[in-house]
């Protein structure tokens, strides 16, 4: 009921297994949100957009986690541990809980442990290109496997067994190996480059845009006639086309072409009202997204003191815009009618795209600030 532990040998080749159990867990989470909307407004006797709020207080403390984390705590396998059973348990609670209000107490408190999570794997993973590229491509791979089961289960049986789908998924990080090297931020040494604080908050537009409407894409999906197995399998597509564009080598210099390729999925989506195209749109906007991602990442990396200077600042600063995304289509999103949601996104993304191309040309003219130590290469 979640992805083999096998499948975190074969991709494991610089990062440990039981941190890409973690990100697999994770992205098991954040991808049963968009098939539990729906059934939760349907078992509370809420409405979509009310019930799109529980993701806002799931990746909100997920944000508010990562954040703190990268500035408090020091890598280490107790975190792993603590945050995935913490998960099992928060997963669980989320099956009896009678009340919205206390489902979106106990969503917060998981979306607050997938957090610690999440900031440790990618912690370790800015250390190497192989590494980070692995992390990055356990989420999409994850996703495509998970999604067509969340799917079939949130359908035939509602949220509690999708709750419980999700908290079987956080088991094998406790059993799975993970070497952290004790790790620990400092804020006294911050790199001085602004272009990396640009491109930070440009990281938090870009998913506050797409998860404005993203969120909402199994609605749109029933909106137009789309059969629920296509509309899974359309998420699955999304998936396996993120996990070909992880696998790429990232480049160090930030690029905006794959954002606005996600703004005309976005746009496919949103308007096009034809099931072919919401298909193919939403395959190619996972392709876009983790084209455009960790070579965002990188960048910020390349122009750090050292690689993971900033990763919880990048992480948390994305949770904070996947948070308020959610908020934002709640408020724009009328019966039948994702029009104006579609506006914001797509403007929104395009926005991300101008701002990525200006820090590219900013840093053709400029060097790196003096003792930035670069990630290592695949080779290396």
């Amino acid at each position: 009921m979640f992805t083999p532990t096998r499948l975190f040998y074969a991709v494991r080749h610089k990062a440990d297994a039981g941190l890409l159990a973690a990100a697999a867990a994770v992205a098991t989470l954040f991808s049963a949100t968009p098939f539990l909307i729906p059934v939760i407004a349907e078992e509370f006797g809420v409405t979509i957009a009310r019930a799109g709020l529980m993701s806002t207080a799931q990746v909100g403390a997920f944000a508010l986690t990562t954040f703190v984390a990268g500035r408090r705590l020091r890598t280490h396998r107790r975190y792993l541990v603590g945050g995935a059973l913490a998960s099992v348990a928060l997963n669980l609670l989320s099956m009896v809980v009678p009340w919205f209000w206390l489902l979106m107490i106990v969503r917060a408190l998981a979306g607050a442990a997938a957090g610690l999570l999440v900031w440790l794997s990618w912690a370790n993973a800015m250390k190497s290109s192989g590494a980070m590229r692995n992390v990055a491509a356990v989420g999409p791979l994850t996703v495509f496997i998970a999604a067509p089961m969340l799917s079939f289960i949130a359908d035939r049986g509602g949220a509690d067994p999708v709750f419980a789908f999700i908290a079987l998924a956080f088991v094998p990080p406790t059993l799975l190996r993970a070497v952290f090297s004790g790790f620990r931020p400092t804020r006294r040494k911050m790199s001085p480059a602004k272009s990396n604080v640009v491109l930070v908050l440009a990281l938090g537009l870009n998913t506050l845009a797409g998860s404005a409407l993203f969120i909402f894409a199994a609605a749109v999906g029933d909106s137009i006639g789309a059969d629920p197995v296509l509309v899974s399998a359309a998420f699955s597509a999304n998936a396996l086309a993120g996990w070909f564009a992880a696998r790429r080598p990232a480049d160090d210099r930030p690029d905006g072409r794959w954002v606005f390729l996600m703004a005309a999925c976005a746009a496919g989506v949103a308007f096009s009202g034809s099931v072919p195209i919401f298909f193919v749109a939403l395959t190619l906007w996972g392709y876009g997204f983790w084209m455009s991602t960790p070579q965002m990442l990188r960048a910020i990396a390349a122009w750090s003191l050292v690689p993971e200077e900033r990763v919880g600042d990048a992480q948390s600063t994305m949770a904070v815009g996947r948070a308020l995304g959610p908020a934002v289509g709640s408020v724009l999103v009328k019966p039948d009618s994702f029009v104006a949601v579609g506006v914001f996104s797509v403007s929104g993304l395009i926005l991300a795209g101008i701002i990525f191309h200006a820090v590219r040309w900013y840093r053709e003219s400029h060097s790196p600030p003096d003792g930035v130590d670069r990630p290592q290469s695949e080779g290396r």
